[in-house]
C-alpha cells in the first residue's frame, strides 16, 4: 500500500473488537480471508466496494476508518485547576487529559497533610473510578468501607457509589474515570 492512510491495523482492532474471526468477516463482506488477512497487514488495497462491505461487517463507520487521531499534549505548568470537585478547599485539583475528551478524565489532586474530599460522601457522573495514589497515603471511604492506600496503591470502584477521602500526612493522587466527566470543572453532586 503506497504512503498515506493505514487502515489495516483499524480494521483488525474494529473485527477483534467485535469478537469476529477473519472467517466471520468474510462471510459476511464476501471477501476471502485471505485477502482480508493481507488488508488488515495493509499488503493490499481494497475496492472502495470492498471497503464498505467490510466496514459494514465489523460495524465501523467510514468516518472512523479515516479519521485523523488526534495528539493534545497538556503541559503540566498549563493544567487547568479545578475548583468543583467535591473537596476541602486545600485540595488542589488539575486537570490531565484535554478538556474536550469525552472517553476518560484523568485528574491530579495534590492532598496536604489532613486534606480531603469532605466529610460528605459524594458521586460523580462517571462508571468507573480509579484511585491511583502516586506519592503518601489515602484513606478511601467507599460507601463505609475504609481503604488504607499507599505509594503505588490504586482502588478501582463504580464512581456513582458514593465516597470520598482523607489524607492524614498528605499525598499525591492519580483519578481516573471512565467515561469522562461530563464536565470537570463543574462536576459535584
Amino acid at each position: 500500500m503506497p504512503d498515506g492512510v493505514r487502515i489495516g491495523a483499524r480494521l483488525r482492532h474494529a473485527r477483534e473488537g467485535s469478537r469476529m474471526s477473519l472467517a466471520d468477516v468474510s462471510t459476511r463482506s464476501g471477501v476471502t480471508k485471505g485477502f482480508l488477512s493481507r488488508v488488515e497487514r495493509d499488503e493490499a488495497s481494497p475496492s472502495v466496494a470492498s471497503l464498505v462491505s467490510i466496514c459494514d461487517a465489523v460495524g465501523l463507520s467510514m468516518a472512523d476508518l479515516f479519521a485523523v487521531p488526534r495528539t493534545t499534549l497538556v503541559r503540566a505548568a498549563e493544567r487547568p485547576s479545578l475548583d468543583g470537585l467535591p473537596k476541602a478547599a486545600s485540595v488542589r485539583d488539575t486537570l490531565i487529559t484535554p478538556e474536550a475528551e469525552r472517553h476518560v478524565t484523568v485528574l491530579e489532586s495534590v492532598v496536604p497533610p489532613g486534606g480531603s474530599g469532605g466529610d460528605a460522601l459524594y458521586t460523580l457522573a462517571s462508571e468507573c473510578e480509579v484511585c491511583f495514589v502516586l506519592e503518601g497515603e489515602l484513606q478511601l471511604d467507599v460507601d463505609g468501607e475504609r481503604f488504607e492506600l499507599g505509594s503505588g496503591d490504586a482502588l478501582t470502584f463504580g464512581a456513582a457509589v458514593p465516597h470520598t477521602f482523607r489524607s492524614p500526612a498528605g499525598a499525591r493522587v492519580l483519578w481516573i474515570l471512565a467515561p469522562a466527566l461530563p464536565d470537570p470543572r463543574k462536576e459535584a453532586s
